[in-house]
């Protein structure tokens, strides 16, 4: 989480801590800016005790470091969290809890993003040399480079080519020996891997290494869908890929606005949302239970897809999963998500 974001979220929590306070100053009762809701609430929730609920309430609010959700983050699952009875605060504290557990896994893919390593090289550069001569990048890429189109800040269209560690060396080679005063940008980064075997392997919430979920070698079974290289297909977004805004940024659409997305309310079984960095939601495996609620985008091509995988970073994994169109007649429909990488 970067240093702004974090004082943001540091005051929010001041602000939020001396209103609860401010509401009861003439009351010398430790609970009494708790409201019964909220702690009959964390009492459900959490199997508290009335008791417990009290005090685990005001530590949460007393802690100023505590993380939080967008507001916007927020707003895409609150229908599906008040259903299953949480608020905003509830949800934030689960979400926290669940990061505790699970903070060693976090690190080990954390360290996987280090080897996963790439490079993005600005193609649209507009320097030019001393003698106004243009550099064209484009000759000293791979043969088949990786073109990556997106939007900058001021919703211009740019493009950059996706190398990897040995092939960045081979372009700054070649480049320097012709144009030994250029320098090129390049933006370290890492790619979502994708890695979809022709079995069930990866799928959301379901473990091939058990004999349930093995497929059955004495019959002939398709090949599991959708395939590696197959679009378009059905992607399920719960964060901020879910905003209109931010997807057409990220896939370079011509105008960067809500109406050239076409999303679907969709569900997901067998995952469920935790934090990730204090901020960003993120999908782990869950049981069959486990519902997800947010919007599903069909990427077109893989040219799209590369710019998602590169958005999401390393820290993320492609898998399968399966969807179902809320309100809609179609049962249910096969597609990918990204789904935090495993260490």
């Amino acid at each position: 989480m970067d240093l702004l974001a974090a004082c943001e979220d540091l005051a929010a929590n001041v602000a939020a801590f001396d209103t609860a306070n401010d509401d009861d100053d003439d009351d010398d009762d430790d609970d009494s800016h708790i409201a019964e809701s909220d702690q009959a609430m964390w009492t459900t929730l959490f199997g508290f005790s009335p008791d417990e609920a009290a005090m685990a309430i005001r530590n949460w609010r007393a802690d100023f470091a505590r993380p939080t959700i967008s507001q916007a983050a927020w707003l895409l699952i609150k229908e599906a969290k008040m259903a299953e009875g949480f608020n905003k605060e509830a949800y934030e504290y689960e979400l926290s809890r669940t990061r505790t557990a699970q903070k060693p896994q976090l690190q080990l893919s954390e360290a996987v993003e280090h080897d996963e390593a790439k490079y993005l090289v600005k193609l649209d550069e507009c320097d030019s040399l001393a003698s106004a001569e243009s550099v064209d990048l484009m000759r000293f890429l791979p043969k088949e480079p990786n073109i990556l189109h997106g939007t900058d800040d001021d919703g211009n269209m740019t493009r950059f080519c996706l190398v990897s560690s040995s092939q960045k060396m081979d372009f700054l080679n070649a480049l320097s020996a012709a144009y030994p005063s250029f320098q090129p940008t390049l933006i370290r980064t890492s790619v979502a891997s994708k890695d979809l075997s022709t079995a069930c392997y990866p799928t959301l919430g379901i473990d091939t290494t058990l004999p349930q979920f093995r497929p059955d070698s004495s019959s002939s079974l398709a090949p599991a869908q959708p395939a590696q290289d197959e679009y378009p297909v059905w992607y399920f977004f719960y964060d901020t890929l879910a905003d209109a805004n931010v997807l057409s940024r990220v896939i370079g659409s011509a105008v960067n606005t809500a109406t050239d997305i076409s999303y679907k309310s969709a569900r997901i079984q067998r995952g469920r949302l935790t934090l990730l960095g204090e901020k960003y939601l993120a999908l782990v495996d869950a049981d069959q239970e486990s519902v997800v609620d947010s919007w599903a985008y069909q990427v077109k091509s893989q040219a799209e897809e590369d710019s998602l995988r590169v958005y999401e970073t390393g820290k993320y994994e492609v898998v399968r999963c399966t969807m179902e169109f809320i309100g809609e007649d179609v049962s249910s429909v096969q597609g990918l998500t990204f789904r935090l990488a495993r260490g």
